[in-house]
């Protein structure tokens, strides 16, 4: 076992038809969302993101989140307009998860720490960079990337241990089912 896994699963029917039940997972928790969401919002779509992680590894994983990410923000779009830099933040985020967790031992420090990176890559610098990137072109809005990320870092901050127990717990309690087979 090592650190990080850049390998994962074959793509076959079986792992397809996971992708497919992971990515209405993820768009279902994505959006039940508290909050606003061109500042700060907070769903349980971390949990789905770490569950393709663990079981579709960071390549099927990274695709994964790109295509909940479409279909979150084009066909079952709320209002938010379809950005590419989310989409390319959905995709990192798959990777992240599946290097961290697919194949690994879980254990609280590996969460832990996957969980920093996840925050800190994501949702700390991609979220914060394209929300003000998208602010540029609002003539309304005059967000600097100081200030927002100012807004945003308590949050982040506020949610990493709760995040981490919350995967902690999940993954462990799928870890002892033995339901996902590795190949």
């Amino acid at each position: 076992m090592s650190t990080l896994s850049f390998t994962g699963p074959r793509f076959t029917t079986r792992n397809l038809t996971l992708a497919a039940m992971m990515v209405a997972l993820q768009v279902i928790l994505e959006k039940l969302s508290i909050g606003d969401p061109s500042v700060l919002k907070f769903s349980f779509g971390f949990v789905a993101t770490a569950l393709i992680g663990y079981c579709l590894g960071p390549w099927i994983g990274g695709w994964a989140m790109v295509v909940s990410d479409i279909i979150s923000n084009t066909i079952l779009s709320s209002g938010s307009l379809f950005f590419p830099g989310f989409t390319l933040s959905a995709f990192i985020s798959g990777v992240i998860a599946g290097m961290f967790l697919y194949n690994q031992k879980i254990s609280w420090q590996r969460v832990l720490v996957y969980e920093f990176f996840q925050i800190l890559i994501t949702n700390v610098i991609g979220t914060t960079l394209w929300l003000y990137l998208m602010s540029l072109s609002s003539s309304s809005s005059s967000h600097t990337f100081m200030a927002l990320l100012f807004v945003r870092l308590p949050k982040e901050l506020i949610t990493w241990p709760i995040e981490t127990i919350i995967v902690l717990i999940i993954l462990r309690q799928l870890a002892k089912l033995n339901l996902i087979t590795k190949n």
